[in-house]
């Protein structure tokens, strides 16, 4: 397997660990946002940090900050299963963002990506029918999260430490008003061990695969590639609090493994 997608398979299957963690954490919201692209935005500089970069990814960085803070109040406002179906549509939003990334679908990848969100929503069957502001919320997350992606593919990426490391930091900085707000939360062991869970896989490994991919993959593949976190999500959840996936879940997430595995093979033809 090329080692990009290799590498996105891996992180895909790295931002499934994400609910986990955040669901041992007791740290705020805001601080959680604000200290995983810090801290991971100074680790990928190597003690190297340069504000004029910061500064020129400040619109990537916005990004996806928004993405994360569209995503958690939409948990806060709608159910779970509503705003994971609903911020899951973020391969389609790619689809039709297309022209900016210049990278053009193939028939089997677009009808893949289409019926891994269908995966998705059938993992979370019955859909409850949660809040409108809610279900907006997680819409307007996946469509930041693929525009984010859809952009860093048109202009490509040279330098995927360097480039990661500011997004990072840019995010950081634009989540440092939430952070400012609603302050650390519960300070415990468990919660700093979930954050560098959060920072080290999640952070370091899921969203740099994509900065590392972008320009080389196209971004509905990405996409799509990401969906393997409610599947991962979902296993994790069986061993560590023993949630049995229902039948529709399982036949969910045999739809989605299967439209990742034909993304990856076409996109690699």
């Amino acid at each position: 397997m090329d080692k990009r997608y290799l590498l996105l398979v891996l992180g895909g299957i790295s931002f499934g660990t994400a609910s986990i963690f955040i669901k041992f954490s007791d740290l705020s919201p805001g601080a959680i946002t604000f200290l995983r692209f810090l801290i991971a935005g100074l680790v990928l500089s190597l003690g190297r940090v340069k504000l004029k970069d910061v500064i020129s990814f400040l619109p990537y960085g916005l990004l996806l900050e928004v993405h994360m803070v569209l995503f958690v109040e939409s948990v806060y406002t709608t159910s779970i299963s509503d705003a994971t179906v609903l911020v899951s549509t973020s391969p389609i939003f790619a689809l039709f963002l297309s022209s900016i990334s210049k990278a053009r679908p193939k028939p089997l990848e677009a009808l893949s990506a289409i019926v891994a969100v269908a995966g998705v929503a059938l993992m979370n069957y019955p859909l409850n029918s949660g809040e409108a502001l809610g279900n907006a919320l997680a819409l307007a997350s996946a469509f930041a999260i693929a525009l984010y992606t859809s952009l860093l593919g048109r202009r490509g990426v040279e330098d995927p430490l360097r480039v990661t490391s500011s997004i990072y930091l840019a995010s950081s900085i634009f989540a440092l008003p939430l952070f400012a707000v609603e302050g650390f939360g519960r300070l415990d062991a468990t919660s700093l061990l979930s954050l560098l869970g959060l920072i080290a896989l999640p952070t370091l490994l899921g969203h740099t695969s994509v900065v590392v991919a972008s320009g080389h993959v196209k971004p509905h593949v990405i996409e799509t590639i990401g969906l393997l976190e409610p599947v991962v999500a979902s296993v994790l959840a069986f061993f560590l609090f023993g949630q049995v996936p229902s039948t529709y879940q399982l036949v969910g997430e045999g739809i989605v493994l299967s439209s990742v595995g034909v993304v990856v093979v076409e996109g690699r033809k």
